[in-house]
């Protein structure tokens, strides 16, 4: 099928990778980190970022070449989420780790979209602990706790592993991507969807 796709001038497989958390978690700003450490186009600037309405889109090539779809995080975009779930190979959830009265809600969020009957069954999930930098450890081992409950009673059962990270300024978002990434290519690559 790769072959039929790059005859056609489509291009080889892509993993497509949603990103998803509620509004003010980091997602842009994860997204904007990413385009920085696999491409070479430079991300936008933390204080040229403003909160996603609708979707921001990268595309990375590695050992596995993704396409990123951050959707806006507030409470009315929240429902276009799903649309999205049968096309992803992948998600990345992105966690205020500093903000443990909206960890709650960040929570509820994940849990309703890992047992919505539309998102794929054992695939990869990468949270990313944002804000690592001003939560420090304690921080990350309530995110990662907390992520633990929700996976082990969702029905999706995603592979997930939780990373620290700075989405302003990068740390740490390389190791989780690579992660993603290693994970996306022991996957078979004919139940990932190719980019048109």
């Amino acid at each position: 099928m790769e072959a039929i796709y790059s005859a056609l001038g489509y291009g080889a497989a892509r993993a497509r990778v949603v990103v998803l958390g509620i509004d003010g978690a980091g997602k842009t700003s994860a997204l904007e980190r990413v385009k920085d450490a696999y491409t070479d186009v430079k991300g936008l600037r933390p204080e040229q970022i403003i909160p996603t309405i609708g979707m921001n889109i990268a595309k990375v090539d590695g050992d596995v070449a993704c396409t990123f779809w951050d959707l806006g995080g507030v409470i009315g975009l929240r429902g276009i989420w799903e649309k999205y779930f049968e096309e992803c190979d992948a998600c990345a959830y992105v966690v205020d780790a500093t903000n443990e009265e909206r960890l709650e809600e960040a929570m509820v969020e994940l849990e309703r979209a890992l047992n919505n009957p539309a998102f794929p069954k054992n695939i990869p999930l990468v949270v990313l602990a944002n804000k690592y930098d001003l939560s420090g450890p304690e921080g990350l081992e309530m995110v990662r706790a907390s992520c633990a409950d929700v996976v082990a009673g969702a029905r999706a059962r995603p592979l997930f592993r939780v990373f620290p990270t700075d989405c302003r300024s990068g740390l740490g978002i390389k190791p989780a991507i690579d992660w993603l990434t290693r994970e996306l290519a022991r996957s078979s690559p004919s139940s990932r969807a190719f980019a048109l």
